[in-house]
C-alpha cells in the first residue's frame, strides 16, 4: 500500500508505518491488528518475520475506496474573456481529507456556490453561480468549460471562490 498525496500520510499498522518493524502478538496462532491505508487503490499486503514472508494466496489483498467528501481542487486556466463561458482546461474535482478524488460527489445534495473578489456576476452554471445539479460532477470531476461557467463585470485580476454546502472552500 502507498501513501496518499495530500496530505501524504503513510499506511500503517498497530499505529506504525508500513515496513517498519512491528510487533505482532499471537495467542492461539492467531494475531489481530489494526491496518490503515489512505490511498485509493488495490494494494497487497505482505506479512514477514525476518525469514518467513507471505507470498501467492498468503497475502492479503486490499481495495482502498474514498472517504467522504471534504474539499475540493481547482484548476483555472487564465485569462478569461470577460462576458464570455471560460475556455481550456477549467476543472474543480471533489477530494476526500487524503486528496483522493471522490467519484461519487453530487451537486445536488452538497451545492457549490462560485463567487468573485470582482464587481460583476457569475453566470452559466446548472444553478446560475452554483454547481447544484448531479450531473455537475462526472467521477467526481466538474468541467467548468463544459458547463458553462462565464464571468460577466470588471475587469482584471481577482479571485474566483468555490464554497460547498459542506466541505472546505477553495
Amino acid at each position: 500500500a502507498n501513501a496518499s498525496s495530500s496530505p501524504a500520510t503513510n499506511p500503517t499498522v498497530a499505529s506504525t508505518d508500513f515496513g517498519t518493524a512491528t510487533s505482532v502478538s499471537f495467542t492461539n496462532g492467531v494475531a489481530t491488528v489494526s491496518m490503515s491505508l489512505y490511498k485509493v487503490e488495490s494494494a497487497l499486503i505482505v506479512a514477514t518475520d525476518g525469514s518467513v514472508t507471505t507470498s501467492g494466496s498468503d497475502r492479503l489483498s486490499v481495495s482502498v475506496s474514498p472517504a467522504v467528501f471534504s474539499k475540493l481542487a481547482l484548476s483555472l486556466a487564465g485569462p478569461q474573456i470577460n462576458g464570455v463561458a471560460f475556455t481550456g482546461t477549467n476543472s474543480l474535482t471533489a477530494l476526500d481529507a487524503y486528496g483522493n478524488v471522490v467519484t461519487g460527489f453530487d451537486a445536488s445534495t452538497n451545492n457549490i456556490t462560485v463567487s468573485t473578489s470582482l464587481s460583476g456576476s457569475i453566470s452559466g452554471l446548472s444553478g446560475t453561480n452554483k454547481l447544484n445539479s448531479a450531473s455537475d460532477f462526472v467521477s467526481g470531476v466538474a468541467n467548468l468549460s463544459s458547463l458553462g461557467l462565464k464571468y460577466t463585470g470588471a475587469v482584471g485580476s481577482g479571485t474566483f471562490t468555490f464554497t460547498p454546502a459542506s466541505g472546505t472552500a477553495v
